[in-house]
């Protein structure tokens, strides 16, 4: 995700066919033409010569799921490419796995958040982008892409969630746990730490508030989730839902599902925190017990998070596989 952040700059494409030997155009919106099915890596070609001066969208597939609504944490598998010198720059095919963002918000760039809010999932979607809606005079010469670049992508729309996104759940009767969780499966919920709670001396097994009803974690999944943390005197230390202000020129986001949460072996073979939760289905909320950590003085903390796990992915493949 942060170097998709860090490339995404999408424009739409415009209209223009070229016919060939029969009836049946050789290429598509804005000139271009893409072969394979959703979900398989794409291979884009495009007519000679300028690209549209507008964003073009087209939807090369439509999906039968829901609507993509601005503000949602959007799960993609996408390649980029320059019009000018036909440069794959990024694509998540090859890594394996999606890529996840919040869209219509100004966390991508604006052809990716005009070409994709209101698009369903399961759709392929292609998208021709000037400069002015990508990376602007600026370009990224990391990527090679100039300041007049126009970009092609290909975006297959996997999934969407976003912090009103009801859990598909059925209540646990009883947890084996004196923390108390309840609330609403579509929002925020409210934890109860009794006085005198202590910490454990090592993080157990994940306590199951609401039991899903979607496919088990498997794992060295990356998971789509929100989470509270709470330390054990009840102070909330974290939220998704608390969303971020303003800073360093980006705007302020609104709370959202995060993607950063991996479950199984981290860099170096690691164990992680959520290891626990393989085995236990999608859709379920569940409390984590934490390792401890400090804070910025130094002080130890111990807590624990209460996530809602909205959906579950491969993760991303290591450099070398």
């Amino acid at each position: 995700m942060r170097k998709l952040l860090s490339l995404v700059a999408v424009a739409a494409l415009g209209t223009g066919l070229v016919a060939c030997g029969s009836e049946k155009p050789e290429f598509g919106a804005g000139g271009i033409k893409v072969t394979s099915d959703f979900g398989q890596k794409p291979t884009i070609t495009h007519r000679e010569g300028e690209p549209e001066k507008s964003l073009v969208t087209e939807v090369l597939k439509e999906g039968d799921g829901p609507v993509v609504k601005k503000g949602e944490l959007l799960t993609a598998n996408y390649l980029g490419q320059i019009w000018r010198d036909g440069k794959v720059f990024d694509n998540s095919y090859d890594r394996g796995a999606p890529s996840s963002f919040p869209i219509g918000v100004g966390g991508v760039i604006d052809g990716w958040d005009e070409g994709l809010v209101g698009k369903k999932i399961g759709s392929r979607v292609l998208l021709s982008i000037p400069s002015d809606k990508g990376y602007k005079q600026a370009g990224n010469e990391q990527a090679g892409i100039k300041g007049d670049d126009t970009l092609i992508f290909v975006v297959d729309l996997v999934g969407a969630a976003a912090n009103d996104t009801p859990l598909d759940a059925t209540l646990a009767t009883s947890a084996a746990s004196a923390i108390k969780v309840t609330g609403a499966l579509n929002a925020e919920p409210k934890v109860t730490v009794p006085a005198g709670t202590k910490a454990p001396a090592k993080p157990g097994k994940p306590v199951v508030f609401a039991l899903g009803k979607g496919k088990p974690i498997e794992k060295s999944s990356q998971l789509i989730g929100r989470y509270v943390v709470y330390d054990y005197t009840g102070k909330k230390q974290a939220s998704t839902w608390d969303g971020q202000p303003a800073a360093n020129g980006q705007p302020a986001q609104p709370g959202a599902p995060t993607d950063q949460l991996q479950v199984g072996p981290g860099p170096n073979g690691q164990a992680g925190a959520l290891d626990g939760l393989a085995g236990i289905p999608v859709g379920s909320r569940v409390l984590v017990e934490l390792p401890p950590s400090k804070d910025a003085k130094g002080k130890a903390i111990n807590a624990f998070a209460v996530i809602d796990i909205l959906n579950a992915f491969p993760a991303p493949k290591q450099q070398g596989q």
